[in-house]
């Protein structure tokens, strides 16, 4: 029996034309350049309702600290939609040291992304890592999207 080979279609990642070193994606995976007013990550069927936004570890402390203000609007922001994140690549202990905050100024700022915008933080260390999060998540809120019986 003769089977045709059926092309496998990858899995699109839009990203940000600022974002100037996105992660490596897993295979099946590829990104799509797009300017985003809000975030860094979405794709082209969540594009009017999820974003991620991704931050380095001297990016989110400086944030924290003298940029908050702009911080802040960049939450605002998200309010707009339904499904939205932050990831920071590398750990906790990483921004604590980095700049010397104090452990309770950064969880109260979490807790505060949280609580006041619906933002999770997530921690991933390895630009890997970000990458395998950005495509798994991106990928469940489109599931989830599906299986809610939404159009694209």
């Amino acid at each position: 029996m003769n089977r045709a080979r059926v092309p496998v279609v990858p899995f699109v990642i839009v990203c940000d034309t600022r974002e100037q070193t996105p992660p490596a994606l897993p295979d099946g995976c590829v990104y799509e350049r797009l300017m985003l007013k809000e975030g860094d990550y979405s794709t082209p069927n969540l594009l009017q309702i999820a974003r991620v936004e991704r931050k380095t570890v001297s990016d989110f402390t400086s944030t924290l600290t003298w940029g908050r203000e702009r911080f802040d609007r960049e939450l605002v922001r998200l309010d707009a939609f339904r499904w939205k994140c932050l990831v920071v690549e590398g750990s906790l202990a990483e921004c604590m040291h980095l700049k010397r905050m104090h452990p309770n100024a950064i969880v109260g700022s979490l807790a505060s992304m949280f609580a006041r915008h619906d933002v999770p933080c997530f921690f991933m260390t390895t630009p890997e890592m970000v990458g395998r999060f950005l495509a798994g998540t991106l990928r469940r809120w489109e599931e989830r999207r599906s299986a809610d019986g939404e159009a694209a």
